[in-house]
């Protein structure tokens, strides 16, 4: 009986020992891994940027706008609306957005850039843990994403779902994930009125800090 519990206790020191070392690191890695994930976040930004036009002077300031829509509260994720433009004009060429739709195994994340009538430029997977050799390949372009270019939101449907877009072979659910969510981000900017080539009034939006 003595050496069942001293046993137990071992075993229970031992645990505690090793979620402490756990939470050590993590309190040293986390900040890291933050930090290196906004890096990859800001050079995505700046290559589908590019699809607007191929600028290394491009700069980007968030919007914050009153009257949009957030489709991506099933992800625990804000529609967030950046404008592109090119210093010294301050005049937008476009918007830049993330587009979180759940998937298969994992929440992807399409770094989305819009004209400003609201056609696509350009996409790219900034993030998704989906199945390798299956809905991994979307990050692919030529498989989907490749294929958005020049839609807008009315484009945005797979065959299946009534549309033009051909799901990836065997990969229907990663495909609507990334289809279905770029066309809610860019849904909502319409309503928000930011698809035009009229200029917006200040009162309307607030630029925010610089991304």
């Amino acid at each position: 009986m003595i050496e069942m519990l001293k046993l137990g206790f071992v075993l229970m020191l031992v645990a505690l020992i090793a979620a402490a070392a756990l939470g050590l690191v993590n309190s040293r890695t986390a900040p890291i891994i933050e930090i290196q994930q906004e890096l990859e976040k800001q050079l995505a930004m700046s290559e589908v940027a590019a699809s607007l036009m191929p600028d290394d002077s491009l700069a980007f300031d968030s919007l914050s706008i009153s009257d949009l829509g957030n489709p991506y509260t099933s992800c625990d994720e804000v529609l967030q609306v950046v404008k592109v433009y090119m210093p010294p004009d301050t005049s937008r060429i476009g918007y830049v957005f993330i587009a979180y739709g759940k998937g298969y195994s994992s929440t992807l994340q399409t770094m989305v850039a819009t004209r400003m009538d609201g056609r696509i430029a350009g996409t790219i997977i900034l993030s998704q843990q989906e199945t390798p050799g299956l809905g991994a390949n979307i990050v692919i372009p030529s498989k989907l994403i490749g294929h958005l270019t020049g839609m807008t939101s009315l484009d945005c449907l797979l065959k299946k779902d009534g549309g033009t877009i051909d799901a990836m072979t065997g990969c229907t659910i990663t495909s609507r994930a990334v289809i279905n969510s770029v066309r809610q981000g860019l849904e909502d900017i319409d309503e928000a009125g930011l698809f035009t080539d009229d200029i917006v009034l200040d009162e309307e939006l607030t630029e925010g800090g610089g991304e």
